[in-house]
C-alpha cells in the first residue's frame, strides 16, 4: 500500500472536480424527476434527499485549495485579480447575455432592465434568481481570496490554522441564523450561496496543509463516519444543517476517491474525468442554459430522452465554448503586448 499524504487532493483535483461536475448533471436529473413527481423513487429519491447539490461543495473546496498553490506561485493580488476574473467572466458574458436578453426581452417581456439585473445578481437577492447563481459566489470567493490567503498563510501552525478555521466558520454560520432569523426572505433567497463560504473557507485552510504535504489524511475518515452517521437524520428542516452535512460527506468521499486513485493504476479512467473537470466551468453554464430553455419549450429533461439530448447538448457545446473563450483570452493577451 503507498503511504499518501494531504497533496493526494490536489493531485486528483482535475479529475474530482470530473466527478463532480458529472454529479451535479445528475442532481439536475433527480431535481426535474422532483419537480414534476416523475419516476421519482429508488436511487432517484435517495440521490435527491441525501445526495443532493453538495458536489457544489466539493467545486468550492477544490477552487479554495487551488488558489492556495495559485497564490504560493505568484502572489501579486492585482494580477491574481485580473487572472481569474478573465477566467470566469468571459465564458459567464459569452452564455450570460444572449440567455437573459432571450428570457427576459423576449420572453418574459419585462425589459432591458430586468435583464441587467439579473445579469449583475441583483434579482438574485432580491426575487432569488438563481440561475447562474455559482458565478457570483465564485466572483465573491475570489474577491475576498486575497485576504483569506493572508490569515491562512500567517498561522503559526495546524493548530493555529485550525483554531482559525472554525472562527472564521462560526462566524459564517452566525451570520446565516441572524439573517434567516430576521429576514426569512432573504436568507430564502442566498441561503443557496451564503452556506457554502464555510466549505471554500476550509478548502483553503486545507491548500496550505496539502501545498505543505502535512500527514492528517486519517482525519477524513472521522469526518466521513461522522457526516455519514448524521445524514441518517436527513431530511432536516434546519437548511444549515443539511447543507453542512452534505457538504463534508461528498468532501470526505472525494478524499477516499483520491486515495483509490493512488493506490491503482486507473490513467485511463483519470484522463476522461480530467477532461470534465477541465470543462467544468463551460460545462456548468451551458448545462443550466440549455436545461433552462428546454423546459421552458416543454421538453421536460426529467424523461430520460430529453435527458441524454440536454447531456450531450452541453458536451459539445461546453466543449466549443472552451475553444472560444482560448481565442478570446489568447487575443486579448496578444493585444496587451
Amino acid at each position: 500500500m503507498k503511504k499518501t499524504n494531504n497533496s493526494v487532493l490536489s493531485q486528483y483535483r482535475g479529475a474530482l472536480m470530473g466527478i463532480s461536475i458529472i454529479l451535479i448533471i445528475v442532481f439536475h436529473f433527480t431535481d426535474d424527476c422532483h419537480y414534476y413527481s416523475y419516476h421519482f423513487s429508488g436511487w432517484i429519491s435517495f440521490f435527491w434527499r441525501y445526495i443532493s447539490s453538495s458536489s457544489v461543495d466539493a467545486f468550492l473546496f477544490f477552487s479554495g485549495l487551488g488558489l492556495y498553490y495559485s497564490m504560493k506561485k505568484r502572489s501579486d493580488v492585482r494580477s491574481f485579480y485580473i487572472r481569474r476574473l478573465k477566467r470566469i467572466l468571459i465564458p459567464y458574458c459569452i452564455v450570460a447575455v444572449p440567455s437573459y436578453i432571450l428570457l427576459d426581452v423576449c420572453v418574459d417581456k419585462t425589459g432591458w432592465g430586468e435583464a441587467i439585473k439579473d445579469f449583475t445578481f441583483i434579482t438574485f437577492f432580491s426575487d432569488g434568481d438563481r440561475l447562474y447563481w455559482y458565478i457570483g459566489l465564485m466572483l465573491l470567493c475570489y474577491l475576498i481570496y486575497p485576504y483569506i490567503f493572508q490569515i491562512v498563510d500567517s498561522a503559526r501552525d495546524a493548530i493555529d490554522g485550525e483554531i482559525r478555521l472554525i472562527s472564521m466558520v462560526s462566524a459564517v454560520t452566525v451570520l446565516a441564523l441572524v439573517i434567516a432569523l430576521y429576514e426569512k426572505e432573504v436568507f430564502g433567497n442566498v441561503n443557496i450561496a451564503l452556506l457554502r463560504l464555510p466549505v471554500f473557507i476550509a478548502g483553503c485552510f486545507y491548500g496550505r496543509s496539502s501545498y505543505e504535504k502535512r500527514e492528517s489524511y486519517w482525519k477524513w475518515l472521522i469526518l466521513f463516519a461522522l457526516s455519514g452517521y448524521l445524514l441518517t437524520m436527513l431530511p432536516s428542516g434546519s437548511p444549515i444543517f443539511a447543507r453542512y452535512v452534505t457538504g463534508i460527506f461528498n468532501i470526505s468521499c472525494c478524499a477516499g476517491i483520491a486515495w483509490i486513485f493512488s493506490q491503482l493504476s486507473m490513467r485511463p479512467v483519470i484522463r476522461i474525468l480530467e477532461w470534465f473537470g477541465a470543462h467544468s466551468l463551460e460545462l456548468y453554464l451551458v448545462h443550466v442554459t440549455i436545461r433552462k430553455f428546454m423546459k421552458g419549450a416543454a421538453f421536460y429533461t426529467c424523461r430520460l430522452r430529453y435527458e441524454l439530448v440536454l447531456v450531450c447538448s452541453s458536451i459539445v457545446v461546453a466543449w466549443i465554448l472552451q475553444i472560444l473563450v482560448r481565442y478570446i483570452t489568447d487575443h486579448m493577451i496578444k493585444e496587451k503586448r
